[in-house]
C-alpha cells in the first residue's frame, strides 16, 4: 500500500472509529461482567499477525517470541485483495458473575477458511473450523455468517482466529451472549428479507412492464436488480444457507460471477439512462471498458484469476467520478425534477459504492454499519432509480403522442393540399384542353402563316406547354409527399416515347433534336405519367437552356448496372454545360440554372425527375466527365424493384 493510501486509511479509521487513537496504544482485553449481553470487537481490543504462506501452525502463533510481531488493530480488519494469512487475537477476561457461554459471530460470509482456536482448559488449544468451502452442515450455529461457541473460563483468556481467503481479506467479529444472538439473528434476517422482496417485486415489475411495451430501459433496470440482489443475496450468506448448503464451491464461485455481472450490468444501464453516448464520449469508452471488464472479471472465476481482476473492477469507477459535476449540471439542465431524482440515486451510488471498495480493497475501514446498511442504501438508490425510469419512460411516451399528433396534423393539411391540387388541377386543364385545341384549329386554318403570326402561334404553344409542366410539377410533387408511387405500371418502348415527346414539344423540339436507337434496346416497366414527366423535364431543359440553332442528341441503347439489365437514356446539348457548383447542387429542391437565370421554371424539375427515376429502381444524374455542353444520364431498370419482388412471391 502506497503511503498516501496508509495516510488516508489512518485519516478515516480516526474518523469512524472513536476508540482508535486510543487502540494504537495496544490491545486491550474484553472484560466480560455479565452487564453488557453484546461486544463489538472493533475498538481496540485486536492484533493481528500476517502470516506470508500460512506456514504457521497455532503452536508457533502461541509462542512467545512470535507475540511481539502482533500488531495492534484499531478497527476491524480491511486488508483488501492479498494472498496472506492473517491471524487475529483477542483476550477475554470474564469475572465469575457473568455468563460462561458466548457466540462468537466472524463477517463478512465470504471468507474461505477461518480457524479459531480457544484455550480448552488443559492448556491446549481447541480448535474450531469454518468458511464458505465448508459445507453449510459443517457450522456450529446455523447463521449466515460464522458463528463460533465458546466456553470461556473464569479470567483472563487468549483467542486466535487464522483467516484465508481469495476474496478480499476482511473481517468483523463481535460477541454474544447466547440468549441474545437467537433474536438479533431474527431481526437482521427480517431486515434482509424485505428488502429483498421489495427488490425482486420492483425487478419483477419491470421485466413484465418490458414485456408489455417493449422499452429496453425496463429491461436493463430489472436485470440489473435481479444481478446485485443475487450478488447481495450470495455476500451475505443466503445462498450459501438455504439455496446451496451442500455445494460450498459453487456458492463461493457465485460471489465473483455475480460481483463481474452486476458490476457490467450497472455500467450498462447508467450509461443508457444518463445518455452517455450522446452527450459525455469519453465517459462512454470508460463505461464501455467497465462493462467488458465486468464481464471478464466473472468469466475469471473459474481459472483462478478473480482477485486479479476485481480490484481494477472496483477502481475502474473511480476515473468516472471526475465527469460527475458535468453529468449532474447537465441532468439538473436538461430533465428538472427528473434530474434530482437522477443525481440523488447517482449520488447514492457513489457514496455507497465508495465505501464498500475503499473497505474491500483495504484503502478505508470496514464497518459492520457499512457492510448491512449498504443495502438499505441500495434498496433506496434503486427504487429511485426506478422512478426515474418510469418518469423517462412517460416523457418519451408523452413526446411520441406529440410527434403522431403532429404527424396527423401535417397527414390532415396534406390531404387538403391534395384536395385543393386535384381542384386546381381539374380547373386548369379544362382551359389549357381548350387553348391547345384553338391554337390546333389556327394551325389548321392558317396552314402556311407568316412570320409574324408563326412567332406568335410559337409563343402560344410554349405558353401552354409551361402551364402544363408546371401543373405536372405540381400533381408529381404531391405524389412524391405522400407516397404514392406507381400506382399504374405498364410496358413502355422508350425510343417511341421520346419520338412522341418531341413531336409535343413543337417546332423547334423537331427542328433541333435527334434521337438514336443503339443496338435494339428492351422495353422496360414502369408508370408511363411519371416518365413523361423526367423526359420532357430533360427535353425542356436542353431546349431552354442551350442557344439554339445547335443540335440535342439523345441516344437509347441498352445498358447493365450492378448486374441488373435495364435502359440507358442520354441527352446531350451543345449549350454553355453546367458549372461545378451547380452541378453539386443541380438535382437540389428549388435549384434553377443560375439565381439570375431570366428562364422561366420552379426549380422542381431535375429534383422530380430524379426522385420519379429513384422510385424505378434507376438513377440520373449530369455526366461529370462531358465538356463540350450538358450531359445528362437517366438509367431504368427493365423491372422496378418492387415490380420484381412482386413477381417473385
Amino acid at each position: 500500500m502506497v503511503p498516501f493510501a496508509r495516510i488516508l486509511f489512518a485519516l478515516l479509521l480516526c474518523l469512524s472509529c472513536p476508540g482508535a487513537l486510543l487502540a494504537a496504544a495496544g490491545p486491550q482485553s474484553l472484560v466480560l461482567d455479565g452487564k453488557t449481553r453484546h461486544f463489538s470487537l472493533d475498538s481496540g481490543q485486536l492484533s493481528f499477525l500476517v502470516d506470508k504462506g500460512g506456514k504457521l501452525d497455532i503452536g508457533q502463533v502461541a509462542a512467545p517470541e512470535t507475540q511481539e510481531k502482533f500488531a495492534p488493530l484499531p478497527g476491524n480488519l480491511g486488508a483488501g485483495y492479498v494472498r496472506d494469512v492473517y491471524w487475529l487475537r483477542f483476550t477475554l477476561d470474564r469475572s465469575g458473575t457473568a455468563p460462561v457461554e458466548w457466540i462468537l459471530d466472524v463477517l463478512p460470509t465470504y471468507l474461505d477458511d477461518l480457524r479459531l482456536y480457544e484455550p480448552d482448559g488443559h492448556g491446549e488449544m481447541r480448535e474450531h473450523r469454518s468458511g464458505d468451502l465448508l459445507p453449510f452442515s459443517t457450522r456450529e450455529v446455523e447463521y449466515r455468517g460464522f458463528a463460533f461457541r465458546l466456553t470461556v473460563p473464569e479470567g483472563t483468556s487468549v483467542y486466535y482466529l487464522r483467516l484465508r481467503s481469495t476474496s478480499s481479506m476482511a473481517a468483523i467479529l463481535q460477541l454474544w451472549q447466547e440468549a441474545d444472538f437467537a433474536p438479533a439473528v431474527q431481526r437482521e434476517y427480517l431486515f434482509f428479507g424485505l428488502q429483498s422482496g421489495l427488490l425482486f417485486a420492483c425487478a419483477l415489475l419491470s421485466l413484465i412492464t418490458w414485456l408489455a411495451i417493449r422499452e429496453p430501459l425496463h429491461l436493463q433496470f430489472g436485470v440489473m436488480v435481479l444481478l446485485v440482489q443475487l450478488l447481495a443475496l450470495t455476500l451475505h450468506g443466503f445462498t450459501a444457507q438455504y439455496l446451496l448448503p451442500d455445494d460450498p464451491e459453487l456458492a463461493g464461485s457465485m460471489v465473483g460471477v455475480l460481483v463481474g455481472l452486476s458490476t457490467g450490468m450497472i455500467f450498462f444501464f447508467l450509461r443508457e439512462l444518463l445518455e452517455i453516448p450522446r452527450y459525455h464520449p469519453i465517459l462512454n469508452v470508460v463505461m464501455l471498458i467497465g462493462v467488458a471488464l465486468g464481464f471478464i472479471t466473472a468469466a475469471s472465476v473459474p481459472f483462478g484469476l478473480y482477485s486479479y481482476t476485481a480490484p481494477i473492477l472496483m477502481f475502474l469507477p473511480l476515473p468516472t467520478y471526475l465527469f460527475l459535476p458535468f453529468v449532474f449540471r447537465r441532468l439538473l439542465r436538461q430533465r428538472g425534477r427528473s434530474g434530482w431524482i437522477d443525481v440523488a440515486a447517482l449520488g447514492m451510488y457513489v457514496g455507497v459504492s465508495t465505501l464498500n471498495v475503499a473497505g474491500l480493497v483495504g484503502l478505508g475501514p470496514f464497518l459492520l454499519w457499512v457492510l448491512n446498511g449498504n443495502q438499505l442504501m441500495t434498496l433506496i438508490y434503486l427504487l429511485l432509480f426506478n422512478f426515474s425510469v418510469h418518469m423517462r419512460v412517460a416523457e418519451a411516451n408523452q413526446l411520441r403522442i406529440q410527434a403522431q399528433e403532429a404527424v396527423e396534423r401535417e397527414r390532415l393539411i396534406r390531404d387538403d393540399q391534395t384536395r385543393f391540387l386535384a381542384m386546381i388541377a381539374h380547373e386548369l386543364r379544362t382551359p389549357i384542353a381548350v387553348v391547345s385545341a384553338a391554337m390546333q384549329s389556327l394551325r389548321l386554318l392558317d396552314p402556311q402563316p407568316g412570320e409574324p403570326r408563326q412567332i406568335r402561334y410559337q409563343r402560344i404553344e410554349g405558353s401552354v406547354r409551361r402551364m402544363d409542366t408546371t401543373l405536372q410539377a405540381c400533381l408529381t410533387e404531391d405524389r412524391i409527399m405522400t407516397g404514392r408511387w406507381l400506382t399504374k405500371v405498364e410496358r413502355i418502348e422508350l425510343d417511341r416515347l421520346t419520338l412522341e415527346l418531341i413531336d409535343e414539344s413543337g417546332d423547334e423540339a423537331r427542328r433541333r433534336t435527334c434521337m438514336t436507337r443503339i443496338g435494339n434496346p428492351p422495353a422496360v416497366e414502369g408508370e408511363q405519367a411519371l416518365l413523361v414527366v423526367v423526359l420532357r423535364n430533360l427535353l425542356d431543359n436542353a431546349l431552354k437552356y442551350a442557344p439554339a440553332p445547335g443540335s440535342i442528341d439523345i441516344s437509347i441503347e441498352a445498358s447493365t448496372h450492378e448486374k441488373r439489365p435495364g435502359v440507358l437514356w442520354r441527352i446531350i446539348d451543345h449549350g454553355p454545360g453546367l458549372a461545378p457548383e451547380l452541378a453539386r447542387k443541380v438535382f437540389d429542391k428549388y435549384t434553377r440554372g443560375g439565381e439570375n437565370s431570366a428562364k422561366p421554371g420552379l426549380g422542381l424539375g431535375l429534383y422530380l425527375s430524379r426522385r420519379i427515376v429513384q422510385s424505378h429502381g434507376g438513377w440520373l444524374d449530369a455526366d461529370p466527365d462531358y465538356r463540350g455542353g450538358a450531359c445528362f444520364r437517366c438509367w431504368l431498370p427493365l423491372t422496378p424493384p418492387d415490380i420484381a419482388s412482386r413477381k417473385t412471391v
